[in-house]
């Protein structure tokens, strides 16, 4: 267990954060001063420590931000300080192939985005971010296929144009799923309980692969006819 003294009061917190949210290098950050912000007794206090990244080429600091959990029995926040996020956050630009990328340069921007978002625990956007970005995905992927048909494809829902623009089964059959999912976190009710927005990214991430197997393989058959 770990504690920081801050204005004469000892605050046990659970860690210290082994990654810096800017570099994104993994660190033993350098602890600069402690901080606590004050709010009633069934919320808690916050206690916030100021750290600095050790790595020449950062030396960024920043701020990582602790909480107590809840504790039913006494019906108010209790024990250690837990770490919940760390600030500012520079977001990790997504691996994506650069097929994907050429393809879709609206989806690669809204992967990040989504990505920024979810760290930052708002899950309830980031969950709509990726449902975005897997339909710009899948209508850029059939207007590739379709280019004729562009207006339409773009005006259409989502669900349709997988269904009527979308041959190959792997695409189709994951991307249906993706939207399921996807549809999950913009809708009232969730129709896929079981199911989190992790499954939604696996999902996003398995359409994405397939796309990308199949423009290889176009790319390769037009490059080398018989």
């Amino acid at each position: 267990m770990l504690e920081i003294n801050i204005g004469g009061r000892l605050y046990d917190y659970d860690k210290i954060p082994d990654h810096c949210p800017i570099c994104h290098h993994g660190i033993h950050p350098i602890n600069i001063s402690g901080n606590s912000i004050s709010r009633d007794r069934n919320k808690g206090d916050i206690v916030q420590i100021l750290y600095r990244c050790p790595r020449q080429e950062c030396q960024q600091a920043f701020i990582a931000s602790y909480r107590q959990e809840y504790n039913r029995q006494y019906n108010y926040p209790d024990g250690e300080y837990t770490l919940r996020s760390t600030s500012p956050y520079a977001a990790i630009a997504p691996d994506i192939p650069e097929e994907i990328t050429k393809l879709s340069p609206d989806y690669e921007n809204l992967m990040a985005q989504s990505s920024s978002a979810e760290h930052y625990q708002l899950d309830q956007i980031a969950g709509v971010g990726y449902r975005k970005a897997l339909e710009y995905l899948i209508k850029d992927y059939a207007i590739h296929k379709s280019p004729e048909e562009n207006e339409k494809i773009k005006s259409l829902f989502l669900g349709n144009v997988i269904n009527d623009y979308v041959d190959d089964k792997n695409v189709q059959e994951c991307a249906k799923r993706a939207a399921w999912l996807g549809n999950d976190e913009t809708h009232y009710i969730r129709k896929w309980e079981e199911k989190d927005i992790n499954d939604l990214k696996i999902l996003i991430k398995l359409t994405e692969a397939w796309i990308t197997n199949n423009l290889l393989t176009e790319k390769y058959m037009n490059e080398m006819q018989k």
